[in-house]
Parts: structure tokens; sequence; C-alpha cells
């Protein structure tokens, strides 16, 4: 199981204003790096899947969640 801050350096390069969250433009451009489908519908079901307090964006620590749940 990785730490929270293993995933620092990937969120951080996904964050593309740095505002210390992932919108769902930057969680699609990271889909599309990794050759996922990055349709805005499925970005969408991601957030609201991994979003636990409800902002509409993700977390450092939702995207680590989010990441450990998709290793397993």
């Amino acid at each position: 199981m990785s730490s929270i801050d293993d995933y620092k350096p990937t969120f951080d390069l996904v964050d593309g204003d740095g505002d210390g969250y992932l919108t769902i433009p930057e969680l699609q451009n990271l889909m599309r790096a990794l050759g996922l489908n990055a349709d805005q519908t499925r970005a969408v079901e991601l957030v609201v899947e991994s979003d636990v307090n409800r902002d509409g964006k993700i977390s450092l620590e939702e995207f680590a969640a989010l990441m450990e749940r998709t290793r397993a």
C-alpha cells in the first residue's frame, strides 16, 4: 500500500493550475495521457466516485484513494 506522498508528484503534474485540486478537465488530460477513454461523462463519473467531501473536485487524498482502488 502506497502513502499519499507517493502520489503527490503525479498529482502535482496533473494539477495544471496548481490550486491543489483536480478538476474534470485536468482529470481528462490525465486519462488521455494514460490512453484511457477521456470523455466528459467518464471523468464526471470518476469525480463523483472519488469526491468524498462533495466539493466537485479531487484533492490529493481523494486522488491517492482513487489510485489505490485502481491498483487492486
